[in-house]
């Protein structure tokens, strides 16, 4: 019996999901999108404090599969985006816990959407990521025009999208697109070690400054400190500011429990 074509795994409170079509570079079809979606649910059990998603094989994700045997799966690729890819995107966006990637390889098409639905990346020496979608006559998809240019600014994303352009680990880093180089073959140990560190901050807080810094593309900056302050007043007096503080007045690592 072959192996699923996405991997779940628990390590300690961090939940690892995996790509695992090696032989294809990690590319999607139809069958490992539906798989994540339903993984990515799974990893918002809130026994799981931070997720790792990564690709095996040495390739992170080539994108969709475009061969005959990848398949669309769907009858329109509007709905393969909005009932399928869209699903899993989503869940990493809005998970309520800090989506780190671990990028070993190529990073392409659709797959850089993936890769920037995360909240942290590592990449791995030698990886790099490429919006190759106009080498077939297409559009980036995914919300790759949304994210990419708020990232790196609208003329460098457009260059990147429309020009195809091959960008290295250490250019993604300059531009911000990614966190943190680990050698190569490292990178999801690296990503692990900080997801653990993740697991040990204050859930509410963490959650809260995620959402906060994904919805300020979309709020104005009134709108933005009117939310900061509603959402300061909840957890000012909460147990795990109260521990915080008092933590830190006795120079301790403080035990947050998400209340």
């Amino acid at each position: 019996m072959s192996e699923p074509k996405v991997l779940f795994e628990e390590q300690d409170s961090v939940a690892v999901i995996s790509l695992n079509r090696p032989e294809k570079r990690n590319a999607l079809d139809p069958e490992t999108v539906l798989l994540f979606n339903d993984l990515t649910e799974k990893a918002k059990d809130k026994k799981y404090k931070s997720v790792v998603i990564t690709g095996n094989g040495g390739g992170f994700c080539a994108g969709a599969d475009l061969t005959p045997s990848g398949g669309m799966g769907w009858e329109s690729v509007e709905k393969a985006l909005n009932e399928g890819y869209h699903i899993g995107l989503n869940n990493l966006i809005s998970m309520d816990k800090v989506v780190i990637a671990a990028v070993e390889g190529p990073c392409a098409g659709i797959g850089c959407a993936y890769y920037m639905s995360s909240d942290i990346v590592f990449m791995g020496n030698s990886s790099f990521y490429q919006i190759g979608f106009s080498k077939i006559g297409l559009i980036p998809d995914g919300g790759s025009t949304w994210l990419l240019p708020r990232i790196v600014g609208y003329q460098k994303a457009f260059r990147m999208a429309s020009e195809a352009q091959r960008v290295s680990a250490d250019e993604c880093k300059e531009l911000g697109l990614c966190s943190e180089i680990s050698a190569d073959g490292e990178t999801l140990n690296d990503a692990l070690t900080l997801a653990q560190t993740y697991s040990e901050l204050a859930p509410k807080a963490t959650l809260r400054t995620k959402h906060l810094m994904r919805e300020s593309f979309t709020r104005s900056y009134h709108d933005q400190l009117k939310e900061e302050a509603r959402l300061q007043d909840d957890l000012v007096g909460s147990k795990d500011n109260l521990e915080g503080v008092q933590a830190f007045v006795e120079k301790r690592r403080p035990n947050f429990t998400g209340e």
